[in-house]
């Protein structure tokens, strides 16, 4: 597997952190950017942006003064701002889990981030052939290939905290 990170603080006040990889057999690049309001992170595995969206934890259902653990879930929100699809739409499904997603994992590695954050994806999703039914094992096999990319994507964006 074929990774590569860094980061430039040097001279320039915002937080950068990059990395890349070969991901199901694709260049899979994260750049993470740290700004006063907000964390910005683009993942593309076509070098551009794509979809953004806008996602935050729900301030409102935190108490303050409160911890909450690791399995705690938190409730997130989060809006298309560029990019949208038809909501039946498997990408657009699969980009509302990796923002919420997301937004919880950034929560929960330091609850006191409050900051909102804007997720660019633009990732090689297969969307289903409509015009047949797919055998269950072709079903499980897609599965286990969107499982595997949102797992390395993750993985990716963990090696890129800005948040910590």
């Amino acid at each position: 597997m074929d990774t590569h990170s860094s980061s430039s603080n040097a001279a320039f006040p915002l937080s950068n952190k990059q990395a890349a990889r070969i991901v199901q057999g694709r260049h899979t690049e994260v750049l993470v950017t740290s700004f006063v309001d907000k964390i910005l992170i683009l993942v593309s595995q076509y070098g551009k942006v794509g979809s953004v969206i806008h996602t935050a934890v729900d301030q409102q259902t935190l108490a303050p003064n409160t911890t909450t653990s690791s399995s705690d879930l938190v409730s997130t929100s989060s809006t298309f701002l560029l990019g949208a699809g038809s909501s039946v739409s498997k990408k657009t499904q699969l980009y509302n889990v990796y923002a919420s997603h997301i937004s919880q994992m950034i929560h929960h590695q330091n609850p006191a981030e409050t900051r909102s954050v804007i997720l660019s994806l633009a990732l090689a999703v297969q969307e289903p052939d409509l015009e047949r039914s797919p055998t269950l094992e072709e079903e499980q096999d897609q599965r286990r290939q969107d499982r595997d990319l949102f797992e390395n994507v993750i993985e990716l964006i963990n090696e890129c905290s800005v948040w910590n």
